[in-house]
């Protein structure tokens, strides 16, 4: 009985001293940090996003993260603007290529690599296998101040039905796409050889680095889009045009309406446009296969990255940093951002997502074969070099496009005026 009664105080001694101490923390359940996620989502991508959200969640205690959509990208960017101002930031959001560069600038967001850590899930083996071409457009002052995370291609849709009604082969340089227009018109058909989306500044920017110009630096010493390498793809498109071998979308605003109905051979558009392709492609019944972009000159292949990034503003805790660098790590485990890319139309962020069963399973399904081209440009590809005051120039160099394909100005005067702005920027 004296045993049991010292037992039983003894017990509730104890519980008394935890209730009165620092013991108390280890028997109260930690509440997780709170990640705020903001992106721009919608759609069948928001359901994409919640659900990673949902298994990173179930996957751990310590960090819950809480995705808020903020409408689309303008809208995105507006709400980062005004919570900027009054320092009611979230922990992490989707950023656009101009806004990790703006940002970054504006003293809003962090440098990560001090914690892209082991510790955060970022082994070295999963910073290796990030394609490099992704790297660059978030790396500034040697430092990267993103994470990829929804990248695509530019990508080569053709029309097969047409093709072989003239006999031709799918084009790998620019030179056999201008034969392709000979054939058809030879052929008595309307449909031009290539369809181009309105403004389509990538493309000729592709094609000037493709023919030996550098553009812009990367070290953002010297500008030459108003080289002779830089016009003279611009002066090889124009001609294309005027000559009803190629057509942009005009009207119709996107080219993929049009290609889909049969306007066109070809279409240069993004790798994530594929949702949009198939439903008119269906419905007329076209054959249709997807090819890697053509070359121009005596180039090396090239494909450019679009699509958005991961950042972390700069008033998150060091707790709210580690769980959103988690997540980040998360998002890309093999699997994950290969499932990613299933769900959206965009593209693996890694080479051992690109690698696992999961995609290489997808490329062998119908849908997951229009991909597979795509999906070998990831080798190749590389990002546009990230300068404040990008975003001006992409917008302006699309107004001068129009006006040379339309208005018949000249394009080495244009480009001129668009090298001076670059370096206006750039302070050259």
């Amino acid at each position: 009985m004296k045993k049991w009664l010292v037992s039983v105080l003894a017990g509730m001694t104890g519980l008394s001293a935890m209730m009165a101490g620092a013991p108390l923390k280890q028997v109260v359940a930690q509440e997780p940090v709170e990640i705020t996620f903001w992106h721009a989502m919608n759609g069948p991508h928001q359901e994409a996003i919640s659900n990673l959200v949902d298994e990173f969640n179930a996957s751990q205690s310590e960090y819950k993260v809480v995705e808020q959509n903020q409408g689309d990208y303008q809208s995105l960017q507006q709400s980062i603007i005004a919570s900027g101002v009054s320092r009611d930031l979230p922990t992490m959001a989707q950023l656009t290529a101009s806004s990790v560069v703006d940002y970054k600038d504006q003293g809003l967001t962090i440098p990560l690599d001090e914690h892209l850590t082991q510790e955060n899930g970022f082994t070295d083996e999963l910073k290796d296998s990030i394609y490099s071409g992704f790297k660059t457009g978030v790396t500034l002052d040697d430092q990267m101040y993103a994470v990829p995370f929804s990248k695509s291609v530019r990508l080569m849709f053709v029309n097969q039905d047409l093709l072989d009604q003239v006999e031709a082969d799918i084009p790998t340089t620019w030179a056999e796409v201008e034969e392709l227009g000979t054939k058809l018109d030879e052929a008595g058909l309307e449909e031009h050889a290539m369809g181009l989306e309105n403004g389509p500044s990538m493309e000729l920017e592709t094609m000037a680095r493709q023919n030996g110009a550098e553009w812009i630096a990367e070290d953002l010493s010297t500008v030459d889009v108003a080289s002779e390498t830089a016009v003279e793809p611009l002066q090889f498109l124009n001609d294309l045009i005027q000559n009803d071998h190629a057509r942009l979308a005009g009207e119709d605003g996107f080219m993929s309406g049009p290609f889909s109905q049969g306007a066109s051979a070809l279409y240069i558009g993004s790798s994530a446009g594929l949702p949009h392709v198939l439903p008119g492609v269906e419905e007329s019944g076209m054959n249709m296969v997807t090819a890697e972009l053509p070359v121009y000159g005596e180039g090396d292949p090239l494909t450019l990255f679009a699509g958005n990034d991961l950042g972390i503003f700069n008033s998150a805790s060091d707790e709210e940093i580690a769980g959103a660098v988690k997540f980040m790590a998360f998002l890309l485990e093999p699997d994950n951002t290969a499932q990613w890319a299933i769900d959206t139309g965009y593209l693996p962020i890694t080479q051992a997502g690109v690698e696992s069963d999961l995609w290489q399973e997808y490329l062998n399904t119908d849908e997951g074969a229009y991909m597979e081209a795509a999906t070998k440009e990831l080798e190749y590809g590389e990002s546009q070099v990230p300068y404040v005051g990008s975003s001006e120039v992409f917008t302006e160099l699309n107004l001068a496009l129009e006006r040379v394909f339309i208005e018949g100005t000249d394009p080495l005067e244009e480009m001129q005026g668009i090298e001076m702005l670059i370096k206006g920027h750039l302070g050259l």
